[in-house]
């Protein structure tokens, strides 16, 4: 392993708690704007959904416990993780005890992302409708314990931030493997 990459794992480790649950992300093939294109476009539209049920004074009384500490916004929470793929490319570790965490677990039920093994792909999700939105962000809130803490790690697969970087090492390496393999072939 390069200093480089120590490095990084030493920050990452520092801005997630050891004892914090987390996810493994893995997106599309590096650089595959397509994929990135449509991921983003379907978070604008989740946003767009999301503020539309919200208007509904029903839904809004039913749900105000996901809106306590912040209001979600799923376009900038696409953005913010597309741009954490930066660092491997093609994966990311999530905490899930942060705001991200939240939007991460409901936009699994809305298909953004698909349970893999003990990690999770990227995903495009099919027939987005405010009804899919409105039934991910309630899903969220019967999460809630007495104490008025929502826990996305109820219906999510977790794993601890030793155990994702080392998934996420793996992958890179894997990674890495098939591009020298395709570098060579074309020599």
């Amino acid at each position: 392993m390069k200093l480089s990459d120590q490095i990084g794992d030493v920050e990452m480790s520092s801005r997630i708690q050891s004892s914090n649950p987390c996810v493994l992300i893995e997106g599309p093939s590096w650089g595959n704007a397509e994929f990135y294109g449509k991921w983003l476009l379907a978070a604008a539209q989740a946003e767009t959904f999301w503020k539309e049920a919200r208007k509904d004074s029903d839904f809004e009384k039913q749900v105000e416990r996901v809106s306590v500490a912040y209001i979600p916004d799923f376009g900038i929470a696409a953005s913010i993780m597309l741009m954490q793929l930066e660092e491997y490319r093609t994966t990311f570790v999530l905490d899930l005890d942060s705001e991200d965490g939240n939007d991460f677990a409901m936009m699994v039920t809305m298909g953004f992302f698909a349970p893999y093994n003990d990690r999770y792909r990227m995903t495009i999700p099919f027939e987005l409708s405010v009804t899919k939105v409105k039934a991910a962000v309630l899903k969220y809130t019967e999460t809630e314990d007495e104490e008025y803490v929502l826990h996305p790690e109820y219906f999510v697969n977790t794993m601890s931030v030793p155990e994702a970087r080392a998934w996420q090492n793996r992958l890179r390496a894997l990674d890495q493997f098939c591009e020298d393999s395709n570098v060579r072939g074309r020599g």
